[in-house]
């Protein structure tokens, strides 16, 4: 069941991001609603986040018409390093969220970087990391409990009820 809503929820804010969000920027930075999704559902089920990541990426990869799999690859490798929090703070705690989302978003934001740099492309390091990615993981830190909440109900819908086993 969670992933008939995982795929149209993924669709969907990539969708809001390339189109509504992309307008109302911090700087050259935006809230990026994919990477918190991501980050968030790592936190919750670190099995499943790399696999949103994945996704997460693809969708904006098509809709943004990058380098395919950069984003995919930033979001995973930021899923990865957030998976092995799982279990090991208390992710209930607004403080721990927005701070896997700050650590989160400057770990994918400094892989794409990367990644764009290996195949080539001429940036403005500089630039990218004070314009965009200090803005962004501003903006992903003060949007990261309300997403991570609403996450968490999804989640907790997608949980089976544990029942007694009677022998």
């Amino acid at each position: 069941m969670i992933w008939a809503i995982a795929v149209p929820l993924l669709a969907v804010l990539s969708l809001l991001q390339t189109t509504i969000l992309r307008h109302l920027p911090l700087l050259d930075g935006n809230l990026d609603l994919l990477l918190l999704a991501v980050l968030c559902w790592s936190l919750l089920r670190p099995e499943e986040g790399m696999i949103w990541a994945v996704l997460a990426g693809s969708f904006s990869d098509i809709f943004t018409g990058g380098p395919f799999g950069v984003t995919s690859i930033a979001y995973l490798f930021a899923a990865f390093c957030i998976s092995f929090l799982h279990g090991r703070l208390r992710t209930h705690n607004p403080i721990v969220v927005m701070a896997i989302a700050l650590s989160g978003t400057i770990l994918a934001h400094l892989t794409a970087v990367a990644l764009l740099v290996v195949f080539g492309r001429s940036l403005e390091i500089g630039y990218l990391l004070l314009y965009v990615t200090l803005p962004t993981a501003f903006l992903n830190t003060v949007g990261a409990v309300p997403v991570y909440l609403t996450l968490r109900l999804l989640h907790r819908i997608g949980v089976p009820v544990l029942t007694e086993d009677t022998e």
